[in-house]
């Protein structure tokens, strides 16, 4: 590794409180860079503690995306720090980084420690008066529907947020309609450099732990709304790691993981405030409980998508249709959809059958654990996936589909094997979550209820 050192300058708040510039600068082999992040809200933030602890935490975490250009050994940073909150930032990094240090083949003892120090500290005393709401974030896929509608059947007051890249927001503001909810972007704009100079060969690009970056705009944009709750729509499978590198577990989706919610949970409490609280509202669900729930709201049928490439920056790369062929997400959710549709459904849903794909015939031995490995991407879990096909191969859904016919070949579905899994194994409901206790009660209930 070449010598360069990354450097957290400042972060800016504009005049009318609603922009934030969070600056870096980066020296690397002789050469100095200097990088602007900014995020756009909708509303105007508080000048207080809290708001100032959440802005200090965003602009250490959006520096990630610039930090791992050259991997640097050395981190310089203005702010202090306990060394509890160095412990949470190094989790984040080597854990959020994950996936881009297996891409790149970097060892995650190359990555920079953050250690305890003295240093600029809030001035802010005013404290927010809280008052118990739900601020969801929407991504238009069928995790937050079921998030929003399992919400609303409690009768806590929701309103939804998005964080967008640039213009990309999906079909949020669609579901949010059908939803019947309010709606507010944040809006996220990387600095123009990043790119071109991710372009070099001596440079580094890959994933970062984006879930993060949800969890700390959305707690800002609480504070300014006083909002106690703010909800996610995290899975128990998130928290499944997918491979190995460095005896280290990868998981494309740690910043979704509960070990992640409860980390981000207690840095609330210890740093920002006591009285807000960040959780996911379906984490005792699998993907298959949650497809389950999913189709009984049949209002979203022809309007969500799961596929993620609809929120890639650059608009010409997004598909131009809701699901696309080149998404794992894409065949994924059609496959977790098949166990409680029937063919007609799914077709008129996803605008094709994507079982009957000859193209994503690697791409299901891939998903399934087949061959090759699992892609990183936010998607089922082989023995969920596996599981799903059997249902809808029992229930007589797509049967004569290319792909079934594959997965019938390799004994994923058209056995009697008692040992293999069904989809009743995935509506067990976890004992992996962590509801406020004033909703706990109920958010376990209705689960129950639209589980059954």
């Amino acid at each position: 590794m070449t010598k360069s050192v990354f450097k957290y300058d400042d972060f800016v708040v504009s005049d009318d409180k609603k922009t934030v510039k969070l600056n870096y600068s980066l020296s690397h082999n002789g050469e100095s860079f200097k990088f602007t992040e900014v995020y756009v809200f909708a509303v105007e933030l508080l000048d207080t503690a809290e708001t100032y602890q959440l802005l200090r935490a965003l602009h250490l975490a959006s520096g990630i995306s610039y930090y791992k250009i050259f991997v640097c050994k050395d981190i310089n940073h203005p702010y202090a720090m306990t060394a509890d909150e160095a412990e949470f930032w190094n989790t984040v990094f080597v854990n959020g980084l994950g996936e881009f240090l297996y891409v790149n083949k970097i060892k995650p003892t190359l990555l920079a420690k953050f250690k305890m120090q003295k240093g600029q500290e809030s001035t802010k005393t005013e404290r927010v008066n809280f008052v118990p709401k739900v601020l969801l974030g929407i991504g238009g896929g069928k995790d937050s529907v079921v998030a929003g509608e399992l919400l609303k059947s409690i009768n806590v007051p929701v309103s939804g947020f998005v964080l967008a890249t640039g213009d990309a927001t999906g079909q949020t503001y669609d579901i949010a309609k059908i939803m019947d909810v309010s709606m507010q972007k944040i809006e996220r704009t990387i600095d123009a450099s990043l790119i071109k100079l991710q372009q070099r060969p001596d440079a580094h690009k890959g994933h970062v732990p984006i879930s993060v970056l949800f969890a700390i705009t959305g707690c800002l944009l609480a504070v300014a709304d006083k909002t106690s709750y703010v909800v996610v729509a995290n899975e128990s499978s998130a928290s499944i790691p997918g491979i190995q590198w460095e005896g280290q577990d990868i998981n494309h989706q740690w910043s979704k993981s509960y070990e992640f919610e409860l980390m981000m949970q207690s840095y609330i409490y210890k740093y920002v405030s006591n009285d807000m609280y960040y959780f996911s509202a379906i984490r005792p669900l699998s993907s298959v409980a949650v497809a389950k729930i999913f189709c009984k709201y049949t209002k979203y049928f022809n309007t969500y998508t799961s596929d993620n490439y609809s929120f890639r920056v650059d608009p010409a790369k997004r598909p131009k249709n809701r699901w696309s062929l080149d998404s794992p997400k894409s065949l994924s959710s059609f496959i977790l959809m098949s166990a409680w549709l029937n063919q007609e459904q799914l077709v008129e849903m996803f605008g094709r059958n994507f079982l009957n794909e000859p193209i994503l015939e690697y791409l299901l031995f891939e998903l399934t654990g087949l061959k090759g490995e699992v892609p990183l991407d936010c998607v089922g879990t082989p023995e969920e996936l596996c599981a799903s096909l059997r249902q809808a191969y029992d229930n007589g859904t797509c049967i004569d589909s290319v792909l079934m016919r594959v997965a019938k070949n390799y004994e994923i579905v058209g056995t009697n094997d008692p040992d293999l899994s069904t989809t009743d194994t995935f509506l067990n409901i976890s004992e992996q979550a962590s509801f406020p206790l004033s909703l706990e009660r109920l958010l376990n209930v209705k689960i129950k209820e639209l589980i059954a």
